[in-house]
């Protein structure tokens, strides 16, 4: 059974996170945590002698919300047994992403989902990054990026953006796992930036090893030659329509060349598509 954590500030996006969440699960059985992370003067406020109106309101709105996520989720999946998905809601307070992290640990959750503005994005935010991507960023376990307004579709093309990480095939295989039972074609992208690099003999030994420990029946690995990495794999996402986007996040020095350089969060703030980031949580 997979345990999914879901931060909601009560937003569409939030609900498009939740019901893409309920559609990737299926008839798969999962706990899903329902957070919303409020201030904490806001979750004393009822405690306080000099109350504030305006706070208590809000803290009345957040508690209403969840308690109609409950009633929602009772609904929709029953109780007890029969019931292949239950929802928990939380309603704590703190500073938002190392809240979620907290939680992510403590609650030892499998992935977290949950809901960016993808294309959205204004030049500010796309320069100095959002919520979304302070949390993916430092989360201790897989994070899918659901891009605003983004309804689920069935997955059945996979796009696997690789640095020739050693540890890919492993990533892919986890990634897979996550998101059963749906599972497609699997694209295995690299990007170079001169043409010339697509001749090194290590290309092709590593384009092997990937398909041979892949586990879907279909995988293809493409090279592209392209300076910017981005709209590399924006370009072959919208070409093949796939459904999602897998990057993976790790230790190794190649990659760490490549995240210093913020493609991963670079790619958050214009995806079209959901985006499945691999953490690898920190010593």
């Amino acid at each position: 059974m997979k345990t999914i954590l879901i931060p909601t500030d009560f937003s569409e996006n939030a609900g498009d996170a939740l019901a893409y969440a309920i559609d990737l699960i299926g008839r798969e059985k999962a706990l899903v945590h329902i957070v919303n992370v409020s201030d904490p003067a806001i979750l004393a406020a009822d405690e306080s002698i000099s109350n504030d109106a305006e706070k208590l309101l809000q803290l009345k709105e957040s508690r209403q919300s969840l308690e109609a996520l409950e009633v929602f989720s009772k609904a929709r999946f029953g109780t007890g047994s029969e019931s292949h998905i239950r929802i928990v809601t939380h309603l704590v307070g703190g500073a938002i992403a190392p809240m979620i992290r907290s939680l992510a640990k403590e609650l030892d959750v499998d992935l977290i989902i949950m809901g960016t503005q993808g294309v959205q994005h204004d030049f500010v935010e796309k320069r100095l990054g959002t919520v979304s991507t302070t949390i993916f960023k430092n989360a201790p376990c897989p994070v899918i990026l659901v891009p605003r307004a983004y309804v689920f579709k069935p997955i059945s093309n996979i796009l696997f953006a690789t640095n020739l990480n050693h540890s890919d095939p492993y990533a892919l295989w986890k990634a897979t796992e996550l998101i059963k039972p749906h599972i497609g074609v699997v694209r295995c992208l690299h990007v170079v930036e001169k043409p010339e690099d697509k001749h090194d003999r290590h290309l092709e030994e590593f384009a092997k090893y990937m398909i041979e420990h892949s586990p879907s029946i279909q995988t293809i690995f493409t090279i592209e030659v392209n300076e910017q990495v981005e709209a590399a794999i924006t370009e072959y996402a919208d070409t093949y329509s796939v459904e999602l986007i897998i990057m993976h996040k790790s230790k190794h020095p190649l990659w760490e060349r490549l995240l210093k350089s913020g493609h991963t969060k670079n790619m958050a703030s214009q995806i079209k598509v959901p985006l499945l980031v691999m953490n690898e949580e920190k010593e």
